[in-house]
């Protein structure tokens, strides 16, 4: 990524700072007509998660556009909840692709965050759009009802035997920034440990991400160092053991903070979509503002109990993706700093591409 030229843009109507990265042949592709990849990252990140995936896409024919979406990186950190609704999100996107003469022929590319971000920067500016590919976060449907944390929370423990958004509960509550400032190495063990399950039907698998962000109060007592983890430490993935990682995280973190970046789930818990999403709902019956007419990859990661693997389900069963290609790495939701997952993962997008988008 140190070849890619840094931009930024101020977009309207609301004077919101986006930064992001060109490749270097971004606008002398070695193929016209192919295809524009639009990276957007997700929670607590920034563009440069994409950094280990860079060499391999970089190989294919393909103009790279990287953003750092609102709250992160060299973009604007607001602390208005609202302005992070993904319409306007979407409609600040459109306006970089704008200002760079970026053909229709984009495939949005999105991971967690990112994943919802992209989703309805293709719902809303379909035409700019070839295809679409998420990462670790499922498809999202439209929905008219207003969203209810504790009633999601009811409903997937009894789907899934336990509560899947639970970790919610503390990501908006109003000590949660400064909490998470406070213990930002024992954030970076929440989000990047490892710890196998003790449980023999569950085979050994790794359920570290279901203890910290699905068990009520997990989160806030490991940060804290309180109950139950008053004396533990979890065991780190091979790649979060790497001092420059861990500490580009560190950096940003502590010059950013989290104050913006809490807004994402504050912004879905207060309904501050509502109306939006009710837009692409327009009737009973009517699917075509909720359905992808695109062709869809879909890669999900075994060690992810919040963005579970079988969660493209719910949108197959009602008919609303019908060119889809699921695939599954073994992984956690961070993989993406991981080297080698992230190879795996670039050579995954970049063969569904090459097949759906040959040039």
């Amino acid at each position: 990524m140190d070849k890619f030229e840094h931009k930024s843009l101020v977009t309207r109507p609301h004077d919101l700072t986006y930064s992001y990265y060109l490749s270097p042949n971004f606008h002398q592709p070695a193929s016209p007509s192919a295809p524009t990849l639009v990276l957007c990252h997700g929670f607590p990140d920034d563009a440069w998660l994409w950094a280990r995936a860079i060499p391999h896409l970089q190989k294919l024919p393909y103009r790279l556009l990287l953003i750092d979406i609102l709250g992160f990186g060299g973009s604007s950190k607001p602390t208005q909840a609202s302005l992070y609704n993904y319409r306007k999100q979407a409609d600040s996107i459109a306006q970089i692709l704008d200002h760079e003469r970026a053909p229709d022929n984009i495939i949005p590319i999105g991971h967690d965050w990112g994943s919802g971000t992209v989703q309805r920067f293709y719902l809303y500016h379909r035409p700019r759009c070839v295809g679409l590919c998420l990462l670790s976060l499922a498809y999202q449907i439209p929905s008219p009802e207003p969203f209810d944390l504790d009633q999601a929370n009811k409903a997937t423990a009894k789907r899934f035997g336990y509560p899947q958004w639970e970790y919610w509960n503390f990501f908006t509550a109003p000590d949660a920034p400064q909490l998470l400032m406070d213990n930002l190495d024992r954030f970076w063990e929440v989000n990047n440990g490892h710890h196998p399950s003790p449980d023999p039907e569950e085979q050994g698998r790794d359920i570290w991400m279901r203890e910290m962000f699905c068990v009520p109060d997990a989160m806030r007592s490991y940060l804290t160092q309180t109950g139950k983890y008053e004396d533990f430490t979890v065991d780190l993935r091979p790649y979060a053991r790497d001092p420059a990682i861990k500490q580009a995280y560190l950096d940003r973190m502590r010059r950013d903070g989290f104050e913006g970046p809490v807004c994402y789930y504050l912004a879905l818990a207060n309904n501050t979509m509502l109306e939006d999403e009710r837009s692409l709902c327009p009737g009973d019956g009517e699917e075509a503002g909720k359905r992808v007419t695109v062709p869809v990859l879909y890669i999900g990661q075994t060690g992810d109990w919040v963005c579970r693997t079988d969660l493209m389900s719910d949108a197959k069963g009602l008919g609303l993706v019908g060119d889809l290609e699921e695939m599954v790495v073994e992984a956690g939701h961070w993989c993406l700093y991981d080297a080698e997952k992230s190879g795996e993962i670039a050579g995954l997008i970049g063969g569904w591409v090459g097949r759906k988008f040959p040039v």
